[in-house]
């Protein structure tokens, strides 16, 4: 099977390393972090709870998707961030790169409507995956905790079929996986828990851990899932014991480094807009106050802005 990882960052450099081993894989990322990789002839993966490390050859990794006209492939995993997501699938149509499935990993709302308007009639699949990864250095991936990846096919003739071989491509590599028939409670449970953890380790500049083990942050975790779960009941949704949930997924990946202070480490845009923000306009929309994520989406807005206030 031939894959092609579009956005080599935390994730997509950790499902390169494991789809490596047993699936032909092609990847796209910047050049800092492609650089060593292509230098040195593999991605160095850190399996950090196993003690791990193995040294990864790709296919063919670039910088550009130029490289990769007119090229089709079994299965597209789109790892841009959300905000990047729009250009990254306009640059793939005008290159002319096709899939027979399309895999996307963002954080947030609405991706998978995103996507559909732009790669029409494609068998589009949702994944949302709970594993903790961080780049340390270029060319370097660590896979900091173990976590299980919901898939679902959201749109498509095939959707159910690829997606069901989507989940089975992960667990053939020892990613856990489960396919679920309707994503949208494991959006809404995801979008929880980056929501708090994101942000929280973001504006703390903790480890995921971190999290969970503060006392001091239980009650703005409690605000931020009661918020979402108010939400998620209007559109008859029910989430079950949300900050269970999140405290749970802060232990189990608890040396992370979040994607969002990842980010905020290298003075780069967040994804706060599609968590936090999202809850808020959804809130808005809905009639459901959102103070406690209002905060949280202002305060990271402020961290992003406030580089030349720093000392």
């Amino acid at each position: 099977m031939r894959l092609l990882i579009m956005g080599l960052g935390s994730i997509g450099s950790m499902l390169a390393g494991y789809f490596a081993e047993n699936y032909d894989v092609y990847a796209v990322g910047r050049e800092w972090h492609v650089k060593p990789i292509i230098e040195r002839g593999y991605l160095i993966l850190r399996i950090l709870f196993k003690s791990e490390t193995r040294n990864v050859k790709l296919a063919k990794v670039s910088t550009s998707l130029k490289e990769f006209t007119g090229t089709r492939f079994d299965a597209m995993f789109v790892c841009v961030k959300a905000y990047d997501l729009e250009n990254a699938l306009a640059e793939i149509v005008s290159n002319n790169i096709d899939a027979d499935c399309y895999v996307f990993l963002q954080n947030g709302l609405g991706i998978e409507e995103l996507a559909a308007k732009i790669i029409r009639n494609r068998n589009i699949i949702r994944a949302l995956t709970n594993n903790g990864a961080n780049i340390p250095e270029p060319g370097v991936v660590n896979h900091a905790g173990l976590g299980k990846t919901y898939i679902s096919g959201v749109f498509g003739e095939k959707k159910i079929e690829w997606g069901k071989r989507i989940t089975e491509l992960f667990n053939s590599v020892g990613l856990p996986a489960e396919y679920v028939r309707d994503i949208t409670p494991y959006v809404f449970r995801k979008v929880a828990i980056n929501a708090v953890i994101n942000s929280l380790t973001a504006i703390l500049r903790i480890k995921n851990r971190g999290v969970a083990d503060l006392p001091e942050l239980r009650g703005i975790v409690r605000g931020v899932c009661r918020e979402i779960k108010e939400i998620a009941k209007k559109k008859g949704l029910n989430l079950g014991k949300l900050e269970e949930i999140v405290l749970s997924v802060a232990k189990e990946t608890g040396e992370n480094i979040s994607s969002m202070l990842q980010d905020i480490l290298r003075n780069k845009r967040t994804e706060i807009d599609f968590i936090n923000g999202a809850i808020v306009k959804l809130g808005k929309e809905l009639g459901v106050p959102t103070p406690v994520n209002e905060t949280l989406y202002r305060l990271v807005k402020a961290i992003e802005k406030s580089r030349e206030y720093r000392v």
